[in-house]
């Protein structure tokens, strides 16, 4: 069941959010040893921190924060297995970045939101390995912490749109639904872009969690108007995906069934992430017998805004 909040919880929740980071950057010991290793080089920690607006989940975009950063645990003599500049750096980009004026969220994505940036100074949670700057969750926490990445659950989004590259590989017999799609999602985008979330409990890939987050991110679009709908693209999205594992296919059912339109768009690379859990389809592709493709999800604005509200009425 999709549990929302009121407005004054949600304020509350942001508000004791930026309490908490706050206060960790005053008081915390790991906090003050990651800004003193900067300041250390005689570089500027809030003037690093804004380099994150930067940071995409593709490696090459912290390259200049990984010399910044190795160069500062030198002369700080930190070991190199030390995230404690990574975690000073997303922990003051997060309090800004919630001291200031946002864009419109849903209730459910705010608070799920600020609970995963409160994880950062929660000391039981955070580990090294997890915040390192060469890593992706640090890439991934570095767009949370600056506004373009939030999480509703499940799934974490951030806003991408059609890209043209994908258009000239979707199969001729998908095409006119291609078309009609694309026509409701009235262009290319921009639309919310999902990806599953990298701290979701194991096993839960499944109902009712899959539709509570979708119906968390349609509560955020029904107050974005220049959002156009949903658009996805991952194996995990691939009916070709879904034929050997038929339990995956419940990431599209909700989708599928109420108006979204589905495809490939070709093969996806062997390391995409389709192999990781799961022996049996890397043992089908070993075989010959199984190739992973990206599938390509649209799902229009009216009908994912029609589809909430129907479950809203029938969780309620």
């Amino acid at each position: 069941m999709l549990c929302t909040t009121t407005s004054v919880q949600t304020s509350a929740s942001s508000e004791l959010t930026l309490a908490r980071l706050v206060a960790w950057l005053s008081d915390s010991e790991r906090a003050a040893v990651g800004a003193a290793a900067l300041r250390r080089c005689g570089y500027r920690p809030a003037a690093v921190a804004e380099t994150l607006h930067f940071v995409t989940e593709a490696p090459a975009s912290t390259s200049y924060l990984v010399f910044l950063i190795e160069t500062a645990k030198r002369a700080a003599r930190l070991p190199d297995t030390s995230a404690a500049i990574e975690r000073w750096l997303l922990v003051h980009a997060a309090a800004a970045m919630l001291s200031s004026p946002r864009m419109p969220l849903g209730n459910t994505v705010l608070d799920n939101t600020c609970a995963d940036i409160a994880s950062l100074v929660d000391d039981t949670w955070v580990t090294d390995e997890t915040l390192l700057v060469t890593g992706i969750r640090f890439r991934e926490f570095a767009k949370m912490v600056t506004g373009r990445r939030f999480s509703a659950g499940l799934f974490h989004w951030d806003i991408c749109g059609v890209s043209r590259s994908w258009l000239l590989k979707v199969p001729p017999r998908d095409v006119p639904g291609l078309v009609r799609a694309l026509t409701k999602l009235r262009g290319l985008g921009p639309g919310m872009f999902p990806h599953l979330n990298p701290h979701r409990p194991p096993g839960h890939l499944a109902e009712p969690a899959i539709s509570d987050a979708l119906a968390a991110m349609a509560e955020t679009l029904e107050s974005r108007p220049d959002l156009r709908g949903l658009v996805a693209a991952s194996w995990l999205r691939s009916p070709d995906v879904h034929s050997v594992s038929p339990h995956l296919a419940a990431v599209n059912a909700p989708i599928v069934a109420a108006g979204g339109f589905v495809t490939t768009i070709g093969a996806a690379p062997p390391d995409c992430g389709v192999f990781e859990r799961s022996r049996a389809r890397e043992r089908l592709y070993r075989e010959g017998r199984f190739t992973p493709t990206t599938g390509l999800v649209i799902w229009p604005r009216a009908d994912m805004l029609r589809w909430w509200r129907s479950y809203k009425v029938v969780v309620a």
